[in-house]
């Protein structure tokens, strides 16, 4: 049995120039005013729900009350939004009904969810739309706050249990699908915020305890234990916090001991563990949203059906009014779509005197006016995740004055005077290697390091910012690159065939067809039995996969063995896959190439077999 590494050869010497010439093309983003626009309405109104970004870049909306009078009945339904249409679609719904839950995607780009009306937690596949139990976290309770821990784990906190807050944090390990308690956080607490902080750590701030709360606590992975932290300059709860680029958490709106809390924020900064107060919003919020931006501010959206929206500016400190929201909502969602959009999602109206408060079913946009960007694996070109270390396009418009290719490594970090900034979930910011600009269309490397979850990628000159979008970073997001950088026809891949006397031979899987101007398959002979035939694929999105048991591959749907998969020696960003082409595919003639990584599929490539 061979288990060789297939090193770089004349024959597939065009893969650098794959990295540099791709998919021709780019999506035109102009820059406009701020606006709030309308899209598709859900299937079935509802309030008190979840929506979840998924790595595909679809909007997964789970639960919530879908009539309150009177009281209750509970949305069952899950849907999904797609912003390629911006239209909503039925999935799979939950085992059971839930409102005021909590949902978080994991790194596998599953979705868990947990919380009232229903011990069992449960996961929701967005490739099958099914949902499985995730077991039992030993509490039922409502409102919790939770964040991805950075190793991969789910840290769910507080909520209400039994008439008051809840004093336990619960661990669930996607791994072994089983819960597990932290120490005791140090004071029990509902309507609080959750924070990953850079440094891996989560800053749980405020609440209720009977009346709010001015302290704040930090959970540490490393030693499983609680400690408290400085306290907030005034009580709050039921307000919303976000983590900024300057490594800042900004707290805004809620409840406090004052009316005037309702419309105030507070900083905190983790190199001194103390509280500020910053820029008072200029309304009173509670049940809003705040949303991080691609530009860095953060949006405050909605609350006590409010239908302003305005924006904070850590450079200044200042609160502005920006576009009024078409409904006037709160319990709604807000989530930042990866065309830097944010999509607001249903919630209701607020009535203190009859007629009853309303629930929506609308969904509105939230767009900038800011010139955006579509980051894309450069092999697969598919609406996904990337991957730390792959190859990415960016398609926006207006990018770079002119075209120019990387000549040398290491790649540099400026091009035609353009640089490609990553900042990922832990608000760090890294340079990203170029391998080619043009006005259209910028390709780079995700920084080494890059942390999962939604990123922000910022094409800037000269201090400038030219565009901004987003990214879902995944451990592993594989993608294929294809002869033609299209993502899905002939492979980018060579032969290695080892003769019985052990002469090893190189041969092409793909030749450029002149009258048709693009490459097309060149039949691989297997040749006599005596002959081991071994097709090396080229991809990105792979060298971090979980051991080569977690790697498989088929052609022409026969399963395949995988010899090996990781970094192709001499290349920035790509991959090498190593499979052995059965001989029971002799004569099968053009066949598809399948490969997942981690149960994540990748794009499918062709290859003819003789």
């Amino acid at each position: 049995m061979c288990h060789c590494r297939i090193n770089h050869h004349p024959y597939f010497s065009f893969a650098f120039s794959l990295l540099t010439c791709l998919l021709a093309g780019f999506m035109q983003v102009m820059a406009q005013q701020p606006s709030w626009n309308a899209t598709g309405s859900l299937g079935t109104a509802r309030t008190q729900h979840t929506a979840t970004l998924l790595a595909n870049g679809k909007v997964l909306v789970v639960g919530g009350f879908s009539v309150v009078n009177p009281c209750c009945k509970i949305a069952g339904a899950a849907e999904l939004y797609d912003p390629a249409t911006g239209q909503w679609s039925a999935t799979g719904g939950p085992m059971a009904p839930r409102f005021r839950h909590l949902a978080l995607q994991l790194a596998n780009g599953k979705v868990l969810i947990v919380g009232e009306a229903a011990i069992n937690a449960e996961i929701y596949d967005p490739d099958t739309g099914a949902w499985t139990t995730a077991g039992n976290p030993g509490v039922d309770f409502l409102d919790p706050e939770g964040v991805l821990l950075t190793d991969g784990r789910a840290l769910v906190t507080g909520g209400f249990v039994a008439g008051s807050g809840f004093i336990a944090a619960k661990i669930y390990d996607p791994t072994t699908n089983a819960w597990s308690s932290t120490g005791a956080m140090n004071k029990e607490r509902f309507l609080h915020s959750i924070t990953l902080l850079p440094d891996g750590r989560a800053l749980v701030a405020g609440g209720v305890s009977g009346q709010p709360l001015r302290t704040t606590e930090i959970y540490d992975p490393a030693t499983n234990r609680w400690t408290l932290t400085g306290d907030l300059v005034s009580p709050r709860a039921g307000h919303q916090a976000v983590l900024l680029a300057n490594n800042k958490v900004l707290i805004a709106g809620g409840v406090g001991a004052i009316e005037d809390d309702f419309a105030s924020a507070q900083l905190y900064d983790p190199a001194t563990g103390r509280w500020s107060a910053t820029g008072a919003p200029t309304t009173l919020r509670f049940q809003h949203t705040l949303t991080l931006l691609p530009n860095g501010k953060a949006l405050a959206i909605g609350g006590f059906s409010d239908n302003s929206a305005e924006l904070y500016d850590p450079s200044t400190g200042r609160w502005t009014l920006t576009a009024q929201l078409r409904a006037a909502r709160q319990n709604h969602t807000a989530t930042l779509l990866l065309n830097g959009k944010v999509l607001v999602v249903a919630g209701n109206s607020l009535s203190l005197s009859p007629p009853p408060e309303t629930i929506f079913s609308s969904a509105e946009l939230f767009d900038s006016g800011a010139p955006s960007i579509a980051n894309v694996s450069a092999a697969s070109f598919a609406a996904g995740p990337v991957a730390p270390e792959s190859i990415s396009v960016a398609f926006g418009a207006n990018l770079a004055a002119n075209t120019q290719t990387a000549g040398e490594l290491p790649l540099p970090t400026e091009l035609a005077g353009v640089s490609v900034r990553v900042r990922d979930s832990l608000s760090v910011e890294r340079l990203a290697p170029l391998f080619f600009v043009s006005p259209g269309q910028v390709n780079y490397q995700i920084p080494s390091g890059t942390a999962g979850g939604q990123a922000t990628v910022t094409v800037t000159s000269g201090g400038g910012v030219l565009a901004v979008g987003g990214a879902v970073i995944a451990n592993v997001a594989p993608g294929l690159f294809s002869a033609n950088a299209d993502g899905q026809s002939v492979a980018a891949a060579v032969v290695l065939r080892i003769k019985a006397d052990g002469a090893q031979i190189f041969e092409p899987v793909a030749q450029f067809d002149a009258e048709l101007n693009r490459f097309v398959a060149a039949p691989i002979d297997l040749g006599p039995a005596s002959d081991q035939v071994f097709l090396a694929l080229y991809g990105t999105g792979i060298r971090f996969h979980n051991g080569l048991s977690a790697v498989s591959a088929s052609i022409g749907g026969t399963n395949s063995e995988v010899l090996f998969a990781g970094a192709a020696p001499g290349f920035v960003g790509l991959d090498q896959i190593n499979v052995r082409m059965p001989r029971s595919l002799a004569g099968r003639g053009a066949v598809d190439v399948e490969l997942s990584v981690d149960g994540r599929a990748a794009n499918n490539v062709r290859v003819s077999v003789r």
